[in-house]
C-alpha cells in the first residue's frame, strides 16, 4: 500500500511540474510524463533490494528515458519533454538541499558524504540519459543507412 500511495504521490508531483513548465496546454504530454515518472519511481521501488541507490537510479532512470524516447517518436515531440517530467522524482532533492546544509553548517565529513552521494545519483541519472539517447541516435543513423543503401 505505501508503494502505491508513493507511486500516486510521484504522479501528482510530475503533473503539477508540468505547470512550471508550462507544459499543461497539450494536456497529453503532461499526462505521458507524468505516467513515465510514475513508472520510473515504481521501477526504483522494484529495484530497492539491490542496497544500491546508484544502479538503482541508473535503472529507473534508464526506463524513463527509453520510454521518454520512444513517445517523442510516437508524439513527434522533443524527448525532452518527457525525461523532464519523467525525472522528478528520481532528482535527489534532499541530498542537495542536506549537502548546502552541511556545508553551511561548517559540518565538513557530513558535507562530503552527503555531496559525493548525491553527486553519483546525479551522474547515475545523467549516464542514463545520455545511454538512452544515444542508443536512438545510432539506431536512427543504422536505419537510415540500410533505407539508402536499398533504394
Amino acid at each position: 500500500m505505501e508503494g502505491f500511495i508513493q507511486c500516486l504521490s510521484a504522479f501528482i508531483g510530475c503533473f503539477g511540474f508540468t505547470f512550471i513548465f508550462r507544459i499543461q496546454k497539450n494536456i497529453r504530454f503532461s499526462l505521458i510524463g507524468s505516467f513515465l515518472g510514475t513508472l520510473g519511481w515504481f521501477v526504483y521501488l522494484v529495484f530497492a533490494s539491490l542496497d544500491n541507490i546508484f544502479l538503482q537510479s541508473f535503472i529507473a532512470m534508464l526506463c524513463v528515458s527509453l520510454l521518454s524516447e520512444i513517445m517523442a517518436r510516437v508524439f513527434k515531440a522533443p524527448a525532452t519533454i518527457f525525461i523532464i517530467i519523467g525525472c522528478f522524482p528520481l532528482v535527489p532533492g534532499s541530498g542537495i538541499y542536506y549537502t548546502m546544509l552541511y556545508a553551511v553548517q561548517g559540518m565538513n565529513d557530513l558535507f562530503m558524504e552527503s555531496f559525493l552521494s548525491t553527486l553519483g545519483i546525479s551522474i547515475s541519472l545523467a549516464l542514463a540519459i545520455l545511454i538512452s539517447s544515444t542508443a536512438f541516435q545510432v539506431y536512427k543513423r543504422i536505419k537510415t543507412k540500410n533505407y539508402i543503401d536499398m533504394g
